[in-house]
């Protein structure tokens, strides 16, 4: 959930616009961090919003001054930006948000183009390029126009006649998702590789092409998880990993890094293919954060920062914006920013390679980079500027969230649109900066500017090259004979051949020779990138490098040169180039690298014949010790995808291990009984019992061995409790085995083992289970009680037990939680369908019971909130977290202190009647009868991945899935009200309103 500012009271101002004022602040020394005092905002002088006034309160880092480039009129609520090559500063303004006021039917979103700056850095010319616009969120200058992000669209807008107005319009593609206007595809980024790159503003779509130009589809393109990606010259067009909110950065490197609201700065670390060949890896797989997010990441505001979320107080809670502006610190590491607009800053990160992922750490100051004591700075986007200085698009809004997420009683604020008439955009150099305009009108311009020290001179390069020549029309000798001087030449540094290569490689002009001189530069990212090459820079293109290529840049110094090998190799390898000496060459590098986890992934990525060979190769046995350095989760994941794709030779690799790995007769470690049972659940999970049809009899008896070595395992709590579940869930499908587990329901056991062995004991144990239950019926546990409600629902025998001894007493109605009450009186068995809703009958209609359950938001103060907070961790805590307990599966509730009494009793009691599409219900039946609400995590065409109650995540296979479809309710279940008297309502509410206190 997204987080906004709780102004005290309402703020009404009048705007004095100051268009010309030159306007600069110094870092002071330091930077003073005021109290936070609740500040009575119907008094404020309206002048405090002023240009001149809101300099007076902004801080920057000690070195360097902020001063004005442009304000209202000149600009008017600015939310994105991006230069043209010709010097100009393009603004995208979206004076409708946060949505259209009633009864506005009209648009206000604007293009400006800011031009003519003078030696302060003022752009004394603002032009209106286009208006009318309908949320118009990104912008990339392109040819005689720019493309534009849209309320669902992308579209070209061109100017005809050289006038500096759109005069064509132009639907490039549509489809993207309009629900939010917060939410939205923005920030078209050409990369230095010749792409568009589209964030896809979290909630996707189903995309077409729409113009002529590009690759006609037969079918809408799913953009769910993952940011878009076309070729603005015409032609393809897809999808690429990453998932942003609102922003997106591209280095010289290509290197993309996105952002949302929680996680300031998120690398796209892996290709999109990589994920579309392993069924066992989702979108999510590709994409990690780079600096810390959530509630491990760390701001320091110094205006009156409030958010919807308590909890999120001195975190990010809006991070937008992220920008690499190439500030090198030294060889290893740089400098990386992102906006915070709910706390009025810009804070930068140190950001360096480490252990196959770039990372970025808050540097080490108490005061942000860049940050204001007045609240309606908003900052919520960057941009390079010349000679190493930074724009910061500031909207100036009293309120920057959007009423979506507010509760009810402040979603008509009056102060929604205060500021909608003002605008900044702040510059920030070292002091005294005497700016100089950059600009790359011809293709000489280009050829020098591309190695020049500054970045936006690099960058300007790079677009004006890529926008007069494709890969049809690629530029004469002259050009691209002087991009190869400058690759050979040794003083040119290593991002600006990263540039000129990527150009080379779009026209086709790269050489061997050239690629292989790359292989060989000093600059560790260029060698990566040069290992990473696609034939043409198309994201769906072959490796320019070969594959023995790439099992030579195994031996590299660099990890992230090894891993770029690696991630190039599992996108494009073949079968037919296996052979022994790749084997052992794949074994090393697991060895080399067993502490990088993404070098992990990738091996366990690797077509199934590799992985076959590579478990054949280095299992480890009592001989062979020292390939036990690989990772068990390594052998797990090649075990699991090879008896997945190939269950017959997953089991002959299984049996073979085990006639080494415990003889018989002979007597197992216990490092090794783990490992074994490690393995025998990796292959059972892939499926690999289906290739048990033909074993000998000798395999058969290894297979069989087993069974006792699980019962074993399963109740020494001497073994780690990942290897104990397995062991439980092998005894599962092992019915003579299952009454040895009758021990791991005494409450001593860990609450997770004790979890397990319910569901199997319910299962195959199935009338001393019920006899438990019953026996333990006032003093089971929660954990406990869920356990036997989700093993009872494996068959309608022992669901229709459970509800019958609820319906006779025997058993409370409490037993069973809100949401397996909605799959009882669901099921597809008409039976205990009826049973379901008899036993759990809903009191009434929602107004009926809204009545009957008023007087419960009725005097809070009085709640008895310990007994709320237990009632939260029985009922609410499987998938909300409120002070450290529970799970963060559903939304954010912990920010109930801004809500009402009768807002939460509403939502508790018809919790579908305000559902965002984040946390809609998908449900699964399986082909044997069991049913699986939760959240959709990702999707292949080869299975449906789902996060269900209780934060954990559950992976099916289509071909065990009867039946898959997306509900239009909440993920959090109807029918509180049977389970909670009105007093034990009011006390949930209060703990709810007053946990924090």
């Amino acid at each position: 959930m997204k987080c906004f500012p709780i102004m005290i009271r309402w703020r009404f101002s009048s705007v004095i616009p100051l268009a010309f004022l030159a306007l600069s602040v110094h870092a002071e020394q330091p930077a003073e961090v005021p109290a936070k005092t609740a500040v009575d905002r119907a008094s404020v002088d309206a002048a405090k919003h002023t240009p001149e006034n809101s300099a007076k309160q902004l801080k920057v880092r000690e070195g360097l001054e902020v001063r004005l480039a442009a304000a209202e009129p000149d600009v008017v609520d600015p939310v994105s930006a991006a230069w043209s090559t010709d010097g100009k500063l393009w603004v995208v303004e979206m004076s409708d948000y946060p949505m259209p006021k009633p009864g506005q039917t009209e648009r206000h979103g604007r293009i400006r183009v800011l031009s003519d700056r003078d030696a302060s850095g003022r752009f004394k010319s603002s032009v209106t390029f286009a208006d009318g616009l309908d949320f118009a969120t990104g912008i990339l200058p392109w040819q005689n126009g720019a493309i534009v992000t849209l309320a669902g669209e992308i579209v070209y807008l061109r100017d005809d006649n050289g006038d500096g107005q759109a005069d064509t319009r132009e639907v490039w593609f549509k489809g993207f998702t309009t629900g939010n206007e917060q939410l939205r595809a923005n920030h078209p980024r050409l990369g230095p590789d010749g792409w568009v790159y589209v964030a896809n503003g979290l909630r996707g779509g189903e995309i077409i092409a729409v113009d002529p130009r590009f690759r006609a589809s037969k079918t809408p393109l799913k953009l769910q998880g993952r940011d878009f990606v076309f070729d603005p010259h015409g032609g393809e067009w897809g999808t690429v990993s990453g998932n942003s909110q609102h922003g997106l950065t591209i280095d010289g490197f290509n290197r993309r890094f996105g952002c949302s609201n929680r996680n300031p700065a998120i690398e796209s670390v892996l290709s999109a293919d990589v994920i579309d060949r392993d069924p066992f890896l989702t979108p999510g797989d590709a994409i990690a954060d780079v600096g810390k997010s959530g509630f491990n990441s760390e701001v320091h505001p110094i205006s009156n920062a409030w958010t919807t979320s308590n909890l999120h107080a001195g975190q990010f809670s809006a991070a937008c914006g992220v920008t690499a502006p190439g500030w090198a610190i030294d060889d290893t590491s740089e400098w990386l920013l992102v906006c915070e607009p709910t706390g009025s800053l810009v804070q930068r990160q140190r950001m360096h390679w480490g252990n196959g992922t770039w990372k970025s750490e808050r540097e080490a100051n108490e005061a942000e980079w860049l940050a204001s004591s007045d609240d309606w700075f908003r900052a919520v986007d960057l941009v390079p500027d010349v000679d190493g200085g930074v724009l910061v698009v500031d909207m100036v809004r009293a309120v920057i969230e959007h009423p979506h997420w507010a509760p009810i009683e402040l979603q008509n604020r009056p102060d929604t649109w205060d500021g909608k008439e003002l605008g900044r955009i702040w510059q920030v150099h070292v002091p005294n900066k005497q700016i100089k305009s950059v600009a790359v009108r011809d293709d000489a311009s280009a050829l020098e500017a591309i190695v020049s020290e500054d970045l936006l001179s690099r960058m300007l390069a790079s677009d004006h090259l890529l926008a007069h020549y494709s890969p049809a029309a690629p530029p004469q000798a002259n050009v691209i004979d002087s991009l190869a001087r400058l690759l050979s030449d040794s003083a040119v540094a290593g991002e600006s051949k990263a540039r000129i290569a990527m150009l080379l490689n779009r026209w086709g002009a790269l050489t061997p020779t050239q690629h292989a001189s790359l292989l060989g530069e000093q600059d560790d990212r260029v060698r990566a990138l040069a290992i990473k090459m696609r034939q043409g820079n198309r994201f769906d293109g072959n490796p320019v490098s070969s594959t023995a290529m790439l099992f030579s840049a195994f031996d590299d110094s660099a990890l992230i040169v090894r891993q770029a090998a690696l991630e190039t190799l599992v996108a494009s390898v073949d079968a037919s180039e296996l052979n022994d000496a790749k084997i052992s060459q794949l074994v090393s590098l697991a060895i080399r690298d067993r502490e990088a986890p993404w070098v992990l992934k990738l091996l366990t990525a690797l077509p199934n014949e590799f992985a076959s060979e590579l478990l054949s190769a280095s299992l480890p046995t009592p001989q062979s010790r020292a390939t036990a350095v690989i990772p068990t989760s390594v052998f797990e994941g090649w075990m699991r995808r090879v008896s997945a794709k190939d269950p017959q030779r997953a089991t002959e690799l299984l049996v073979n291990w085990l006639s080494e790995a415990m003889p018989t007769g002979a007597a197992a470690d216990q490092a090794t009984q783990a490992l074994v049972m490690q393995m025998a659940a990796a292959w059972s999970k892939g499926g690999g019992a289906k290739g048990t049809t033909s074993l000998s009899k000798e395999a058969a008896d290894r297979i069989t061995a087993l069974d006792s070595l699980a019962a074993s395992i399963a109740i020494n709590d001497k073994h780690a409790v990942g290897t104990r579940l397995d062991a439980i869930e092998w005894c599962r499908k092992q019915p003579e085995f299952a009454t040895e587990l009758r021990a791991l329901v005494d409450k001593a056991v860990d609450t997770t083992v004790r979890a397990a062995a319910y569901r199997v004991l319910m299962q195959r144990d199935t009338e001393w289970t019920k006899q438990q239950v019953l026996d333990q019926a006032e003093s089971i546990s929660p954990t406990d009680r869920v356990a036997v409600v989700t093993a009872v629902r494996g068959s309608v025998q022992t669901a229709t037990w459970l509800l019958t001894e609820i319906g006779q007493g025997n058993l409370p109605r409490t037993f069973v939680d809100p949401s397996s009450m909605d799959w009882f009186r669901r099921h597809s068995d008409a039976d205990l369908a009826k049973l379901g809703r008899e036993t759990f009958a809903p009191a009434g209609d929602v107004l009926e019971v809204l009545r009957e359950y008023e007087s419960a938001a009725k005097e809070i103060e009085t709640a008895d909130v310990v007994q709320g907070k237990a009632l939260f961790a029985q009922h609410c805590a499987n998938c909300h977290r409120i002070d450290e307990v529970g799970h963060v599966v559903g939304p954010d509730i912990s920010d109930s202190r801004t809500k009402t009494p009768e807002a939460l009793l509403a939502a508790i009691l018809d919790p579908s009647a305000a559902i965002d599409a984040s946390y809609a219900s998908y449900s699964i039946l399986t082909v044997d009868g069991e049913a699986v609400s939760g959240l959709l995590a990702g999707e292949s065409s080869d299975s449906v991945t789902l996060v269900i109650p209780g934060g954990h995540t559950r992976r099916f296979e289509r071909e065990d899935i009867e039946i898959f479809r997306a509900s239009s309710v909440s993920l959090m279940p109807e029918g509180m009200q049977r389970v909670m008297n009105v007093e034990q309502m009011r006390n949930l509410i209060g703990y709810l309103k007053r946990w924090r206190y």
